[in-house]
């Protein structure tokens, strides 16, 4: 009789792939994500790619950390030079950059992230705006998006969104299905109408 497997050594095998997998997803020249805990940048990710050699760096100095130099943040405050910003980053906030999908549309209340200041911000579609026709130009569908971290409601682009998605174990999950009745705490009060909440 075959002996089933714990939940706790089930944990254990998820662990051991996870880090595999983020080891092999941390060396230098890998694109990645970053994620900053500090006020004003919570559910935004910032692109750069790993500078160091050895990928994860683990000294008594610089504990797990990853040395990136970001795509889009400088570290001039001279607008018109821009300089990459390189930085020690603590492991626990970089992911891999996801993988690349094909455009596509979204529906109300998908969740997604936007690309608004020089980041990809977590947000919900609030509002489908189909595309006008500008003389014989048909210019692309945009989406209002709503960021919970901010309470900002913002109109992007088809371009600018991508599916929201998180690393975790290893792999890349797409968002869990909400159901109506739990999204109606998730938007702003004055989109309630166009959700039909």
């Amino acid at each position: 009789m075959a002996e089933t497997t714990t939940e706790e050594e089930k944990a254990k095998v998820l662990r051991a792939r996870a880090k595999a997998a983020e080891e092999e997803c941390f060396k230098k020249g890998a694109k990645v994500e970053v994620n900053f805990n500090e006020p004003g940048f919570k559910g935004s990710w910032y692109t750069g790619t790993i500078l160091n050699s050895g990928g994860i760096i683990n000294t008594k100095r610089r504990p797990n950390k990853i040395h990136i130099q970001f795509d889009t943040l400088s570290s001039s405050s001279d607008h018109a030079q821009f300089r990459p910003l390189k930085e020690f980053v603590d492991l626990i906030f970089v992911r891999p950059a996801p993988p690349r999908e094909a455009r596509r549309s979204f529906q109300l209340s998908e969740e997604v992230d936007a690309f608004h200041k020089d980041g990809w911000w977590e947000g919900v579609v609030t509002a489908v705006h189909p595309p006008p026709s500008v003389g014989s130009i048909i210019a692309g569908t945009s989406y209002s998006v709503f960021f919970r971290s901010t309470r900002e409601q913002i109109q992007f682009p088809e371009s600018d969104l991508r599916l929201h998605r998180e690393w975790v174990y290893g792999k890349w999950v797409p968002p869990l299905e909400s159901s109506s009745s739990s999204s109606s705490t998730s938007v702003p009060p004055s989109s309630s109408a166009r959700l039909n909440l």
